[in-house]
């Protein structure tokens, strides 16, 4: 074979190679050449990504209603509080205990125990049937004087006092 023929014959291959790779590369890929499941979504553009967020299917038949539970206790009948305070002395270098309570028909929602100078809190806590608050403090001065402050905030209602951990 002469060069020219090799040079005709290598030329006409890479055109035929060229020709046939243009023709599949032209193919559009329709749904049915791709197997079901076989595409996720990171294959997926961004623009269709964007537009499947936040998509859901129609939402099924409600079930049956359940049963009607109990009636619940009525509220109060005001939101009314009342917050008392007293004050306990303390001897030098020693705790001072004090309870506040909360008037017949009230319960304790919160208190608190503000010690005098130069003392510190031991208990700051709501009373064991919930109708008070009690506060221990020690006074670390060693002179006499210091004041406790044992401090309740009472609303109208009953305590139901549940064991500790409950």
């Amino acid at each position: 074979m002469s060069k020219s023929w090799r040079t005709a014959l290598v030329v006409g291959a890479i055109i035929a190679v060229f020709a046939a790779t243009s023709a599949g590369a032209a193919k559009f890929i329709t749904g049915a050449d791709i197997q079901n499941g076989s595409i996720g979504l990171r294959d997926l553009s961004r623009a269709a990504r964007r537009a499947l967020h936040g998509r859901v299917g129609p939402s099924g038949a409600a079930g049956p209603q359940g049963p009607a539970g109990p009636q619940g206790p009525a509220g109060p009948s005001s939101l009314s509080t009342t917050v008392r305070s007293k004050d306990f002395p303390a001897a030098a270098d020693d705790p001072v205990t004090g309870e506040v309570r909360c008037p017949d028909g009230m319960v304790a929602t919160g208190g608190s125990v503000s010690p005098g100078e130069p003392m510190y809190v031991v208990t700051d806590v709501p009373s064991a049937d919930g109708r008070g608050w009690i506060g221990t403090a020690h006074d670390i001065s060693g002179t006499p004087g210091s004041l406790m402050r044992v401090t309740v905030i009472c609303t109208p209602g009953s305590a139901t006092v549940l064991p500790t951990g409950s």
